[in-house]
């Protein structure tokens, strides 16, 4: 029997990020650092793609839950409030301040310690992105790469900060525009490179929380103009793009093979508000410990002795 081959997809989702950094630390408290040391291959985008590079760099999930309650307030407060028709919503110095004394202004992606696939979008030739390190002899190239400005370059959400430059004639944007659920990026990766079947992959994708994009009625969206798409566009470029993440994934590799561990919101949490992304944390701890059994079983893990029970 093949042995089963761990893929660990963390969507994009800026501060909701808490959620997910919460529900890995109940997965971690139950199973310690085997739950990590199990996975074949991170794949993230945006704040997934930040999570993702942190836990192979070698942070815990409790280190990057740290990150998060600490860096909202500094991130995203202070906000422009005349010129965001024309700029950014926010300057992005103090994320890249964060990402570099987290990650180090010298480690490059061959530095880290487990294989990782990080969404992004690049503007001037206009084409996807996905940054890795070189994990295969076909790879080169992305192996070379700051890891701080790979995460910088796939949270960089359109309207919110500029694009990042990896290069002198690139633009980069989160992956979140193309793929926030970034579950196909994992599967192709594992058939692709590493020379998986789909029957051998077991893969574990975790959300930010959804709010689904809906519209009251035909009616309504019969009166949607220019203005209020835009105010809507990048609710539904993620919400759509997570949702039919989670359908092609569970349709490639089937339930047994597949777990989703995500969690509905009655009403859309803004990814840069630091007081609205708070009680998220409680909400992941408690999502984390009612999916805990089943990323055991997914994952094939033995829970340490001392846990008990939930």
């Amino acid at each position: 029997m093949s042995k089963p081959f761990r893929i660990l997809a963390l969507d994009g989702g800026g501060l909701r990020g808490i959620f997910t950094a919460a529900v890995l630390c109940e997965v971690a408290r139950v199973f310690g650092p085997a739950f990590i040391e199990s996975v074949d291959l991170l794949v993230g985008t945006s704040t997934g793609g930040i999570i993702a590079l942190g836990l192979a760099s070698g942070k815990t999930p409790a280190d990057l839950l740290g990150f998060y309650r600490n860096a909202g307030p500094q991130i995203f407060a202070h906000p422009r409030r005349i010129g965001q028709l024309w700029s950014p919503k926010y300057d992005r110095g103090p994320l890249d301040d964060l990402l570099k004394e987290e990650f180090g202004e010298s480690m490059r992606m061959n530095d880290l310690l487990k294989p990782v696939c990080i969404s992004a979008y690049e503007l001037v030739h206009g084409t996807t992105r996905v940054w890795k390190d070189d994990h295969h002899k076909d790879l080169s190239f992305g192996g070379d790469q700051l890891v701080w400005k790979v995460a910088a370059a796939t949270s960089a959400a359109p309207t919110y900060f500029a694009p990042v430059q990896l290069q002198d004639a690139d633009s980069h944007i989160d992956g979140g525009i193309w793929s926030n659920n970034p579950n196909l990026i994992g599967i192709t990766e594992a058939v692709r490179y590493f020379g998986q079947q789909l029957q051998d992959v077991r893969l574990l994708s975790i959300g930010t929380t959804a709010s689904p994009f809906r519209i009251k009625d035909h009616a309504r969206a019969e009166k949607m103009g220019g203005v209020r798409w835009a105010f809507k566009a990048v609710h539904m470029l993620q919400e759509s793009s997570s949702l039919a993440g989670d359908y092609q994934a569970k349709l490639l590799l089937g339930e047994s093979n597949y777990l989703r561990v995500n969690s509905e919101q009655a009403e859309a949490i803004k990814l840069d508000d630091a007081k609205q992304c708070a009680p998220l944390q409680e909400w992941g701890h408690s999502v984390g410990r009612l999916n805990v059994q089943k990323i055991g079983a997914l994952f094939e893990l033995e829970r340490l002795a001392s846990t008990n029970d939930d």
